[in-house]
């Protein structure tokens, strides 16, 4: 993501000064003098995130700094920084290209045509602004295999505007979340049976992040089937925010082979470490997979990071890595 300051600093100029006292001992007193102070400079919102963007319009294609607020989405001049257009947050958004109509200064209702390489966050962050009021919602009973115990547990899966969420059956908390835009490629792989036998409704599916997090391994349960818990993904990822999921039915890998994969990832199984340290983790909601909106986060009543994060006790341990 580009990130752009509108701040300039001015550390390199002071170099060039001396010191208000070298000042005064130069001079003679002087009178004081009433200078008169301009219009307040308005301070610039907390953007969530800046991205480089290229608009579309009459006039032509030209490059544009796309800021995204709790309030508002504003474009900047990256020549100058100066404002070029600003509208509500709550516009709506479609997945094409990028664009949205919405409510300029001038009181004047228009669609923006917006591309850009990073469409798919700029899309996830405003469904992110706008999750409580989406409709585009949907729950499946799947069962979720625990690695420890190789037991297959009861969970809800919903598929959201922006990825999907994995919710505890008896306290409806979230327990996991995985994004489209944090989906590697393939997203999806199918598990074959313990012959070797792929069939989408027989065994079940892999969810796989980037970014080094574990794959998930889920299976339908009552109600519904793998083949449509996959095609409603796939589904949503493409109208909601214009990406393509990928499904891998080419392995043979079945749930034991997944075991062991997974038991191989475990750090530090046959490495000397360099150093351990015992350590705190503050956690976001749903054991910190959660996206918390915001650069001012607080520390919640869990001692994690919001009101619904955590806080767990972990080793630090710093290793070297070999391919």
């Amino acid at each position: 993501m580009d990130f752009v300051s509108r701040h300039a600093t001015s550390s390199s100029a002071d170099q060039h000064h001396p010191s208000s006292s070298a000042v005064e001992t130069a001079l003679p007193p002087a009178r004081p003098v009433t200078v008169a102070s301009g219009p307040a400079v308005p301070e610039e919102p907390e953007y969530l995130a800046r991205y480089m963007v290229v608009k579309h319009s009459w006039r032509g294609r030209y490059k544009r700094i796309l800021c995204i607020s709790t309030s508002a989405i504003t474009t900047l001049d990256p020549a100058t920084l100066a404002v070029t257009n600003s509208y509500d947050v709550l516009v709506t958004t479609r997945g094409g290209a990028g664009s949205g109509p919405g409510t300029e200064g001038r009181g004047k209702f228009k669609a923006i045509k917006l591309s850009s390489r990073y469409r798919v966050s700029i899309l996830t962050e405003l469904h992110l602004l706008r999750l409580g009021k989406l409709d585009q919602v949907a729950e499946f009973q799947v069962l979720h295999l625990r690695r420890r115990n190789s037991q297959w547990v009861p969970y809800k899966l919903k598929v959201t505007a922006v990825g999907v969420e994995l919710i505890e059956a008896n306290s409806g908390n979230t327990r996991w979340c995985l994004d489209f835009r944090d989906m590697d490629s393939p997203a999806v792989i199918l598990l074959a049976d313990k012959y070797g036998k792929r069939s989408t409704d027989q065994e079940g599916f892999l969810l796989c992040p980037l970014y080094g997090r574990k794959i998930k391994a889920f299976t339908a349960g009552s109600g519904t089937t793998n083949s449509t818990i996959i095609a409603h993904l796939i589904k949503m990822a493409r109208s909601l925010v214009g990406l393509l999921l990928t499904v891998d039915s080419s392995q043979s890998l079945t749930v034991a082979d997944f075991l062991k994969q997974r038991a191989k990832q475990a750090v530090g199984g046959d490495e000397t470490p360099h150093g351990e340290w015992s350590v705190t983790r503050l956690r976001s909601p749903a054991h910190g997979t959660a996206n918390l909106l915001g650069l001012g986060i607080t520390i919640g009543p869990k001692g994690g990071l919001g009101e619904h994060g955590d806080s767990v006790s972990r080793q630090l341990v710093l290793h070297g890595f070999a391919d």
